[in-house]
Parts: C-alpha cells; structure tokens; sequence
C-alpha cells in the first residue's frame, strides 16, 4: 500500500512478535522484522517494528480481487490522526493487515490502566489535544476521505497515542472486513459497483456487541440490530470518548457509574449543576485545569451525545468547535 514501505514476507513469517491485543476482527501482534539485503525500507536502517492484525473469518467470504478492493480503498485514507495502513497479504486461509505500530498503546489504557500502560496520568491539555486531534481524523473519514465513510466502532480503545501522546484513530474498515458481506459482495460483483463506492459509505451494527462497547453506540443503532451506522453514530460515540476524557470513568454501566452509563450520570451532573471537582478526573484536578475551557469540552460532549440523532452536530462543527478551545 505504500511504496516507501517493504516488508518480505519471509522477514515477517521469521519475526519476533507477541500478542497486544485480540478482538472479534482478529489477533494483533507487536512483530519486530530483521530487515533483510533485498528488502528497500528507506526509513528503517535494521529493523521495523509493525503491527499485524490476522484477522478473523467473521461472517464474511471474501474472494480475492474484492477483499484487495476493499483493502485498497481502507489505505487510500492518509490523515496525521488515523493509524497508516502499510500492508496487506491475502490467502485463502489467511489474510493479515499490516499498520504502523504506535507503541504508546490505547487511550483506554491510558485512562483506565493495563498491564501494558507505562504513561503517567494524562494532565488536562494532554486530554484536550487528544479531543482536538480524535476529532481531526474522524472529521477526515467524514468529509475528506476518497469517499464520506462511516468509522462504525469509534471507542477508547480505538484511539492509540503516539510518542508525542498525539491520537491515532485505528480500525477503521474492520467492521466491514470480517462482519456480514458475503451475501453483498456477491450481488455488488455482479452489478460491477465498487466496494470503494459502495461498502465504505456505512457500517452494520454487529450484533454480538460486548458489554462495554454497547456504551459507545447510539440510541437509534441499539433500537435496531443490523441497521445501518451513520456519521451521526460516529458523532455520538466520540462524545462517549471526550466524557471519557473527563471524567477518567469507564463509559458503561458500572457500580462506579451507579449503575447507569457515563452519558447518563454526566448529563445528570450538568442539568443538577455539580461543582467540575465532582465531576472531573481527580487526576485532572491533581495536574490543574482552565474552568472556562472545560465547561466548553463538557458542552461539545453534551451535544454529540444528544439522543436526537438529527440535533447532533457534524464532525466538522465538533472539531471546529473544540479547536476554539486554546490552551494558555
């Protein structure tokens, strides 16, 4: 997918890698390649260091030329904000994506804690710039991609932080990739319409959702299984994540969360008014943070996260409206 990148397969097969983390769209692997004479890599000097996603059969039977469409249009999407798809490889038994590796890990860890977690407690403009920059990349998906795509499954774990603690969305495409196509695929080669034109436009709502993710899915794409996600769903799930940011608190419904999910227990706090120290991460509290600039986070959260989906504002409009926040 990109012609700056090489990685022989035989340099992969031969790599160290370890598990970082499993899915329903597959396994990923932290793999470290031995760059051998015949492979070109002008950025790597010895080694690279990628990330592999084997992904998993899913309900989806792809055959070969339509799986490489649909691939070729995921990596046609290049924004600083969205993880870079460098490779793929197709089999019949087999098909694995290959991604720069970002080694910082996932928001949800930074938030939340994990074995694999080594950052200290973000402070709040670390938390703001990681809004400003998610917001970037999905308004990218939205409105300046090849085509106005869909991420479909936008979550704190979704959001990885690089070594300049800058957001990169990832997964975007996977929902499409291993979930309920064939039927589709099949009827689209038929009528010659492109997966590029055609399946990257929405997103279908898995049905074996797990708990925690349920948070993050919009009231009209519970109503419904199977239907179809919008922008507007989009929109709603990162207004999940910035309440995230927040507060520190995980968005579904817990003991923590008196047994409600954040989007609940935040717009409760705001319509009673609570002081932001009740409302905010103690960590931000600890680190210090600007009243008036969290007060206008909190109304960005509040308006993605409206049940309306027609009331929601446009990812545009969300970026627009958290780039005004300026950090001092």
């Amino acid at each position: 997918m990109d012609e700056g990148f090489e990685l022989e397969l035989e340099d992969l097969l031969r790599a160290s890698a370890y598990v970082v983390g499993k899915s329903r769209s597959g396994i990923v692997y932290r793999v470290v390649a031995g760059m051998g004479s015949g492979t070109v890599a002008a950025t790597f000097s010895t080694s690279t260091v990628v990330a592999v996603r084997r992904l998993s059969d899913g309900d989806a039977t792809w055959r070969r030329k339509d799986f490489e469409n649909e691939v070729e249009a995921i990596g046609r999407v290049h924004h600083p904000n969205i993880v870079r798809l460098r490779a793929y490889y197709y089999a019949e038994d087999e098909r694995l994506l290959i991604t720069d590796y970002i080694r910082n890990g996932s928001l949800y860890s930074a938030l939340h804690g994990g074995s694999s977690n080594t950052l200290p407690s973000l402070s709040w403009p670390e938390r703001l710039r990681i809004s400003q920059g998610t917001a970037r990349g999905l308004m990218y998906i939205h409105e300046y991609s090849p085509r106005k795509y869909v991420h479909g499954n936008l979550k704190s774990t979704k959001i990885l932080l690089d070594d300049e603690l800058q957001p990169r969305i990832s997964g975007f495409g996977l929902t499409r990739l291993v979930s309920g196509y064939s039927k589709l695929t099949g009827s689209l080669s038929a009528k010659r319409q492109s997966l590029d034109q055609t399946f990257l436009t929405s997103a279908t709502v898995v049905t074996r959702i797990s708990s925690p993710s349920v948070a993050y899915l919009a009231p009209e794409a519970r109503a419904t299984s199977g239907c179809k996600l919008s922008q507007k769903c989009d929109v709603y799930s990162f207004g999940v994540v910035l309440m995230e940011l927040l507060t520190g608190r995980k968005p579904n419904v817990s003991s923590e969360n008196n047994g409600e999910e954040l989007v609940c227990i935040v717009r409760s706090w705001f319509k009673e008014g609570k002081h932001l120290d009740e409302i905010l991460d103690q960590e931000v509290i600890n680190k210090g943070y600007e009243e008036k600039q969290v007060i206008a986070a909190i109304h960005v959260a509040l308006n993605c996260t409206e049940k309306d989906p027609e009331v929601r504002p446009r990812m545009r409009s969300v970026s627009e409206s958290l780039g005004r926040i300026k950090l001092d």
